[in-house]
C-alpha cells in the first residue's frame, strides 16, 4: 500500500513538472551582448570590445552541467576576415586543472593589454604558439542574419566599414 502511494506521488510529481514548460530568461547586454539562462545552463555573448585599428572582438561562453565552452572571435571590420579560437573545459577533467594553454579569455585579455589584437596575423600566431586551434574565416555578407552580431560590433565602433 505504501509503495503504491509513493509510486503515485512520484508519477504525479513528474507529471506536474512536465506540464510546466521550461522557462528561459534572455536579457540584452550593452555593446551587442546578450545572455540566455535556463535550468540547463547559461549562454552568454559578452559585449563587443574595440581592439583598435578597425578590429572588434567577441567572446561567447556556454556553461552547463558538463562544463564550459568558450569562443573568442577577432573581426577585421574593413575586410570582414575573422580569427576564432575555441576552448572547452569539461567537469570530468576538472581534477587535471586547466589545459596547458590556460583559460581562453585570460589569454585574449592579456594580448589585448599588449595591443596584440589589432592584427589577425599576430593574434593567430600567438594563439598557435600557446597551442590553440586557430580558425581563419570570412564573415557572411553585411546585414545578413548570420552576421548580425559582428555587424552590430562593427557599426558600434567602426560604422564607416559598413557603408
Amino acid at each position: 500500500m505504501i509503495k503504491n502511494i509513493l509510486l503515485t506521488s512520484v508519477v504525479v510529481a513528474l507529471s506536474a513538472t512536465a506540464a510546466f514548460p521550461e522557462t528561459q530568461t534572455v536579457r540584452q547586454l550593452k555593446n551587442c551582448g546578450s545572455e540566455a539562462k535556463n535550468s540547463f545552463g547559461t549562454h552568454t555573448e559578452y559585449p563587443a570590445d574595440d581592439e583598435g585599428a578597425g578590429y572588434v572582438s567577441f567572446a561567447t561562453e556556454d556553461v552547463d552541467a558538463t562544463g564550459t565552452r568558450e569562443r573568442f572571435t577577432l573581426v577585421n571590420c574593413a575586410t570582414r576576415k575573422l580569427v576564432q579560437l575555441n576552448a572547452q573545459y569539461l567537469l570530468t577533467d576538472s581534477s587535471k586543472g586547466l589545459p596547458g594553454n590556460e583559460d581562453l579569455f585570460a589569454f585574449a585579455t592579456a594580448l589585448a593589454k599588449q595591443n596584440k589584437l589589432a592584427n589577425e596575423a599576430l593574434f593567430a600566431a600567438a594563439a598557435k604558439a600557446k597551442g590553440y586551434e586557430v580558425i581563419n574565416g570570412q564573415l557572411p555578407p553585411k546585414f545578413s542574419e548570420k552576421a548580425t552580431r559582428a555587424d552590430c560590433g562593427c557599426r558600434l565602433f567602426y560604422p564607416e566599414t559598413l557603408y
